[in-house]
Order: C-alpha cells, then structure tokens, then sequence
C-alpha cells in the first residue's frame, strides 16, 4: 500500500530526506562535546547520549534516563531509547511524513535546553 501510496521514486525522495535529515542532526549531536553519538547512524536513526561530567555508567544512565523523560514531558518531541552493553541510550528517528529541517532544530534545541537543565542541578 505504501509503494501504491507514494509511487516508486516518491518513497526513495522520501526516505533519502528522512536519512539527510537525520544526518543533520546527527551533525548537530557530534558539533556538541556534552553529546556522544553512540554508533554509526542507520538510515533515519540516530543513537546518541548526554556523557555525565564524570565518566560514571550510572551516573550516565540516570542521566539520560532523565534527559529522555524532560524532553518527552514538553510534548514537543518524543525520543525512545534502547539499552547496548549496559548503558542508556538516546534514540532519535525520523519518520514523519511533514518533517522538515527546522523541526530536526527545534528537537535539537529543546534536547540542548533540556540537557543544560540537567548538567546544571549535578
């Protein structure tokens, strides 16, 4: 239905924005030092987390725990998350069909606010 939907070269448009969208913001996460990209990104996903100012996995796992719940309580976004090796980790997907690069900035701003937030009551 999807491929019906959309037509062939209409889905590869709109999965390739989907990927150069989360480029950008995987570009926006690396640019930050308080940030880590976690692995490489895979087509729309980007995997990330906000490193503690001391180099403790609980630490960073609480944090990022919180992180993830500050910035889904605004409503303006919703990130998941994932557990690899034992640590938290920060998932950021784009898949909406209306998104655009200036929704990839607002998320990046109010995951940026958010963070500040939190480093700031450590």
């Amino acid at each position: 239905m999807v491929l019906r939907l959309y037509g062939l070269e209409n889905l590869q448009d709109y999965i390739r924005n989907h990927v150069k969208l989360a480029a950008h913001f995987e570009s926006l996460v690396a640019q930050d030092p308080r940030f880590e990209v976690v692995t490489p990104r895979i087509f729309s996903l980007v995997c990330f987390c906000l490193l503690p100012p001391q180099n403790d996995e609980h630490c960073c796992n609480k944090l990022n725990r919180g992180l993830l719940d500050a910035v889904n309580s605004t409503g303006n976004i919703f990130i998941s998350h994932t557990v690899l090796s034992g640590t938290y980790i920060l998932r950021f997907a784009v898949g909406a069909p209306l998104t655009e690069e200036r929704h990839v900035n607002a998320a990046w701003k109010v995951l940026q606010e958010k963070a500040t937030s939190l480093l700031g009551s450590l």
